[in-house]
């Protein structure tokens, strides 16, 4: 059964001061302080091998596969509030984020093909940070998480995206990101949706 006021972040970023990681870090606090329980996963510090594609979960929606995701199929049904924040290459969510996300496919096996009672729907919500400014940025990123939502029963909530931020803590020179970083924190306690926000969207390169 999911807690409505149970929050997940999961950091899919290697590096100490990623930026998606602070802004994640910004996101939990102001959760917190408005009365939700937070816990965040460093993803990368888990032995979390890719998906093997063996259809071994098929006929159980379990995974075959024992490392450490294990771990954390019970918190993605438990939390009402679930925020992935990774690093964007190549255009696309950092493998470590990926690898995670397609491991999940024994969940989408539950819902889809066993067609089990999942818990109720919760929320989900994507942090991303790139460095280059193309328009097309957060394409890929915004599918994926979709599909990973729809995957776990999780209502796509929101977004908090930003473009130009290479250097690992980029992102705390720029005030109006990290101001909404805290309302996403204070939307999610209250309640609320976080709006979509894709910075400098307007004034992107054409790829």
């Amino acid at each position: 059964m999911r807690q409505k006021d149970f929050v997940l972040g999961l950091a899919a970023s290697p590096r100490q001061r990623a930026n998606s990681t602070i802004l994640l870090d910004t996101v939990l606090t102001k959760a917190a302080e408005g009365g939700c329980r937070v816990k965040k996963m460093e993803i990368f510090k888990f032995s979390i091998r890719p998906c093997q594609g063996c259809g071994g979960c098929d006929r159980t929606g379990v995974c075959v596969l024992e490392d450490d995701m294990c771990l954390f199929y019970p918190l993605l049904q438990e939390a009402g509030h679930v925020i992935l924040a990774a690093p964007v290459y190549f255009y696309a969510l950092s493998g470590i984020a990926k690898a995670f996300i397609d491991r999940s496919q024994a969940l989408w096996v539950r819902k889809y093909r066993l067609e089990q009672q999942l818990p109720s729907q919760g929320k989900g919500y994507l942090i991303a940070a790139g460095a280059t400014r193309g328009k097309r940025l957060f394409e890929c990123p915004r599918l994926t998480m979709r599909y990973y939502c729809d995957a776990l029963n999780l209502h796509y909530a929101g977004n908090l995206l930003v473009r130009g931020v290479e250097n690992e803590g980029d992102v705390l020179n720029n005030r109006e990101i990290m101001q909404e970083a805290h309302a996403m924190g204070r939307a999610i306690c209250q309640g609320q949706e976080s709006g979509v926000r894709s910075q400098n969207e307007k004034t992107g390169e054409n790829i």
